[in-house]
C-alpha cells in the first residue's frame, strides 16, 4: 500500500439547503455514500473542478443551483491508488479501487 501526504486544492458543488454548515458532511450521512455508511458524515471532495460539476449534475439533466467551493486540503496521509491495487495490500482497501 503506498500512503503519501497530500496538499492541494479540493472542489465541491453545495447544494443552497447545506450553505449554513459547508464542511459538516450531514448530506452524505443521511444516505451513506461511496465510503460512508448511513449516519456517517462524509464530505466528499474532487481534485478537479470539472469532476465536482458531474458529481453535483448527475441526476439531472440540468444543472441545479449550487455553490462552487474549493477548499485547502492538507493531509499527512492518504492512500494512492494511482499504481494499482495488489494482493500486497488489507483486503480491506480492494472494495475501493474501482472507476468510480
Amino acid at each position: 500500500m503506498i500512503v503519501i501526504p497530500l496538499n492541494t486544492v479540493a472542489y465541491r458543488v453545495h447544494q443552497p439547503k447545506w450553505s449554513f454548515a459547508p464542511t459538516s458532511g450531514a448530506g452524505a450521512g443521511t444516505y451513506g455514500g461511496r465510503a460512508n455508511r448511513p449516519g456517517v458524515n462524509a464530505l466528499y471532495l474532487s481534485l478537479e473542478l470539472e469532476t465536482a460539476l458531474a458529481e453535483y449534475q448527475q441526476l439531472n439533466a440540468l444543472m441545479p443551483p449550487g455553490l462552487i467551493v474549493s477548499y485547502n486540503v492538507n493531509v499527512g496521509a492518504i492512500v494512492d491508488f494511482r499504481g494499482g491495487y495488489t494482493s500486497d495490500w488489507n483486503p480491506l482497501w480492494q472494495d475501493f479501487y474501482c472507476d468510480w
